[in-house]
């Protein structure tokens, strides 16, 4: 046992050198195996043709399964990077197109043949499953839509939305298949989000695809929405004359004079004059004479509310007789 102990600790480091030395040879003859191996490959068809667009093929598969015979470790490496099959469709001829691929399809990612000079890789694909492909065209439509923005945002107590949301540009080019674009009319942004506001907010925001698919393309993929907010303003203008429309000559409403109160943003409240208000009750017929007819009084402008007092009034005909 003693010499045995002697002779391991003697020469330990040559047993060492000599494992890694036939581990180094296995892996060396192994790579130098020819096999066949089957490796996912993607397909890729490039549409050449401006008028048409590819909307489905058949078999929807991305990857197809390629057979490859080579060196074991050649195999590895290409399995690493991932080949591909480039079709290229020039000119759409029919609505439904049938493509056959071939072995000598396959191209590495850079595009270029596998037994290219500088590959280093000495490996030949045989076969494609599934091979046969059906390609599905339609004409290639364009048409300018609107863009709405979706808005979604909470004010501090006190503030308002001043007016309604400016997107920048307000419509955007639209391209993709006939059947699909002519059945658009607008496209959405995404959320504008924010909470509290005390202030206008602006954002660039990305517009939502019209389609899931990405079958429509847009000329641009996002937008710029502002949304003006202000604080609230309510103002008071007393004493405004009220007018009567379809009586008869000489009638007179009582009470002669309304109270108008109006809120909204402050820059449009602030701009309000009081001549520009003109409450009035409106008579269809001789029936409504002596009875109470609500006033009506539209607001100057968008996003302001308006409130009178009193809130209708009496037409009287000329003499003071209902």
């Amino acid at each position: 046992m003693g010499e045995w102990r002697s002779t391991l600790n003697r020469n330990w480091p040559y047993m060492i050198t000599a494992t890694l030395i036939s581990v180094f040879l296995w892996v060396a003859v192994s790579a130098d195996t020819v096999e066949q191996r089957s490796i996912d490959t993607e397909v890729v068809f490039i549409m050449g043709d401006p008028g048409y667009v590819l909307t489905e093929q058949e078999p929807s598969v991305q990857l197809v399964s390629v057979d490859f015979i080579g060196g074991a470790g050649d195999l590895a490496r290409l399995a690493a990077s991932r080949p591909q099959i480039f079709v290229s469709v020039d000119s759409v001829e029919s609505l439904v197109h049938e493509v056959l691929l071939q072995p000598d399809m396959v191209r590495d990612r850079d595009g270029r043949e596998l037994g290219e000079a500088g590959r280093n890789l000495d490996v030949r694909a045989v076969a494609v499953r599934p091979s046969e492909f059906r390609l599905h065209f339609q004409p290639r439509g364009r048409k300018v839509v609107r863009v709405v923005a979706r808005v979604n945002v909470t004010l501090a107590n006190g503030y308002m939305i001043a007016d309604s949301p400016r997107v920048e540009p307000s419509a955007v080019a639209i391209e993709g298949p006939e059947s699909l674009v002519e059945g658009i009319d607008s496209v959405v942004t995404g959320p504008v989000q924010g909470e509290r506001l005390r202030q206008t907010i602006d954002v660039e925001v990305p517009l939502e695809r019209p389609v899931p698919d990405g079958l429509v393309q847009l000329s641009s993929p996002s937008v710029r929405v502002t949304v003006p907010v202000e604080p609230r303003l309510e103002r008071a203008f007393p004493g405004i004359p009220l007018s009567v429309r379809g009586a008869a000559s000489g009638s007179r409403v009582e009470p002669s004079l309304v109270d108008v109160r109006i809120s909204g943003p402050t820059s449009a409240v602030e701009a309000v004059r009081p001549e520009v208000l003109s409450p009035r009750v409106e008579l269809s017929g001789p029936a409504d004479y002596g009875v109470a007819l609500p006033i009506v009084l539209p607001a100057p402008g968008p996003y302001m509310t308006i409130t009178l007092d009193p809130d209708s009034a009496r037409v009287v005909r000329a003499g003071g007789t209902n």
